[in-house]
C-alpha cells in the first residue's frame, strides 16, 4: 500500500469513526430528551392528581359545612321546623298579620331537596330590615328568592316599641331552605350568634339602609372654611366666628364642646365664641396660652351629616395702637393766585388778583384784608409798579404777573 492509499484509508477510517460518534450521540439525546419529556408528564400528572385531591379535599370540607347547615334529612322535621322558626322570627318583630306557609318542595337527585316558604305580614321600613337581616344572619342553608313590598291600605303603624313607627308596608317574602340527604335526622340548633358572613351589625345595617336619601346623591357634611389657630388678644373682647359652607347649600348649625376659661362664653343665638381674656392675669391664677375647643357643625340635609374637628385658641398680646395718618396737604389756592393788573381810579390805585383755580378775581385797595388758600394778609400800598402786602407782620411786594405764594417763599431764600 502506497502512501497515498495509506492517506485514503486513514480518511475513510476517520469518517466511519465520526458517522458512529455522531449517531451514538443522537441516541443518546434522544434518550435523554425521551426521559425529561416522561419527568415533564409525570410531573403534569402529579399536579393534576394533587389538584384534583384538593379539590376534593375543599369540596369534602365544602360539603361537611353543608351538613352542618343543612336542616333536617327527616323532610317533615325539617319543615315543620324551619316554619316554626319563621314564625318565632315574624313574631318576635312584632310582624302584623304574619303568615307563613310551605309552598312546596322540590327534590335535586339523592343530593338534597329544596323547600320553599312563604311570609307575608305587614311592617314598617325598620322592621323589614329587621327581618332581612334576622334571616340572613342564620347560619343555614337558605337564602331570600324573592321580596317584594309595598305601602299598605291600612296605614297603621307598627307597635310594641319596634321601630321608628314608620309608615306601614305588606311585605311578601319567597324563601328556599335546604335539607342535604346526608344530614343529621335531629341535627343541632344553628348558633344565636350571627354568621360569619354578616359583616356589618344590625344597628350599622339600619343606618346604611334607613338614612339614605333614594331621590339625591349622599348627603355630604359641612366643610371648615376657616383657620385652625384662632388669635385672640388680651384686654379685648374677641367675637370668634366659624365658618362653615355646605355642599348642598344645606342650613349649618354651629356648637362647641370642650373646656372653656371663666372669660370664655358662647352665645348660641350668634353662634360666636366670646373670647375676653384679661390683660394680665391676678396672682395665683394660672396663666392660660391657649385652649382647644370641639367645633361641631351640623347640617339639616337628609340624613343629616356632621363635621367635628379640634380648634385651638390662642391668647397674644393686643398689637400696638395704629400711628395717626397725617391728612395729606390740600391743594393751596395760593400757588394760582397771580396779579394781572394795577388799575388807577379816581382817587386811588386797585390791585386785581386773578385767582384761577376759582374762577374768579379780586379787587384790593389799600387797607382791604385777604385770605387766599395759606396767605392770609393786608394790602397796605398800591402804586403804577408794585403792590405791597402785610403778612404775618411782614411786608412784602409783588408786581404784575407775580405769583402770590412766591413773595414768601423768595423771602425765604432771601
Amino acid at each position: 500500500m502506497n502512501q497515498r492509499e495509506r492517506f485514503l484509508s486513514i480518511a475513510i477510517g476517520g469518517l466511519l469513526l465520526a458517522l458512529g460518534f455522531q449517531w451514538a450521540f443522537n441516541q443518546y439525546r434522544s434518550a435523554v430528551r425521551f426521559r425529561q419529556n416522561r419527568l415533564n408528564s409525570l410531573a403534569n400528572e402529579t399536579e393534576k392528581l394533587q389538584a384534583q385531591w384538593l379539590a376534593g379535599a375543599e369540596a369534602e370540607r365544602q360539603l361537611g359545612e353543608y351538613k352542618v347547615r343543612s336542616l333536617s334529612s327527616d323532610a317533615e322535621v325539617a319543615k315543620s321546623s324551619y316554619q316554626s322558626w319563621l314564625l318565632e322570627t315574624v313574631g318576635r318583630l312584632g310582624i302584623a298579620d304574619a303568615i307563613v306557609d310551605p309552598v312546596g318542595e322540590v327534590p335535586v337527585g339523592d343530593l338534597y331537596t329544596r323547600f320553599g316558604f312563604r311570609v307575608s305580614g305587614k311592617t314598617d321600613l325598620p322592621g323589614l330590615v329587621d327581618l332581612v337581616y334576622a334571616i340572613q344572619a342564620r347560619d343555614q342553608l337558605h337564602r331570600i328568592r324573592e321580596l317584594q313590598f309595598a305601602p299598605s291600605r291600612q296605614g297603621v303603624r307598627r307597635t310594641e316599641g319596634k321601630g321608628d313607627g314608620g309608615e306601614l308596608l305588606s311585605v311578601v317574602l319567597t324563601l328556599d331552605a335546604v335539607s342535604m340527604a346526608i344530614a343529621e335526622a335531629t341535627p343541632a340548633p344553628p348558633s344565636e350568634e350571627p354568621s360569619w358572613r354578616i359583616t356589618r351589625s344590625l344597628a350599622e345595617s339600619r343606618d346604611t339602609i334607613l338614612n339614605r336619601n333614594l331621590f339625591h346623591p349622599p348627603n355630604q357634611p359641612p366643610r371648615y372654611l376657616g383657620d385652625e389657630r384662632i388669635v385672640a388678644f388680651r384686654g379685648q373682647r374677641n367675637p370668634v366666628d366659624f365658618s362653615f359652607s355646605d355642599p348642598e347649600d344645606d342650613a349649618v348649625s354651629v356648637r362647641v364642646e370642650g373646656y372653656f376659661p371663666e372669660w370664655v362664653e358662647w352665645d348660641g343665638d350668634s353662634e360666636r365664641l366670646i373670647v375676653n381674656p384679661p390683660l394680665e392675669n391676678q396672682e395665683g391664677e394660672e396663666v392660660v396660652e391657649q385652649f382647644e375647643v370641639q367645633v361641631i357643625a351640623s347640617d339639616n340635609g337628609y340624613p343629616r351629616r356632621e363635621t367635628t374637628l379640634p380648634l385651638v385658641v390662642k391668647m397674644q398680646s393686643p398689637p400696638p395702637p395704629p400711628k395717626p395718618e397725617t391728612p395729606p396737604p390740600g391743594f393751596d389756592d395760593a400757588t394760582q393766585t397771580f396779579l394781572t393788573a394795577l388799575v388807577q381810579g379816581r382817587d386811588d390805585w386797585t390791585a386785581w388778583m386773578n385767582v384761577r383755580t376759582r374762577g374768579k378775581t379780586l379787587k384790593l385797595k389799600i387797607g382791604d384784608e385777604f385770605e387766599i388758600g395759606s396767605i392770609r394778609g393786608k394790602v397796605t400800598g398800591v402804586t403804577a409798579r408794585r403792590v405791597t402786602l402785610e403778612i404775618d407782620g411782614e411786608t412784602y411786594e409783588l408786581r404784575p404777573a407775580g405769583k402770590l405764594s412766591d413773595v414768601l417763599a423768595e423771602s425765604a431764600d432771601g
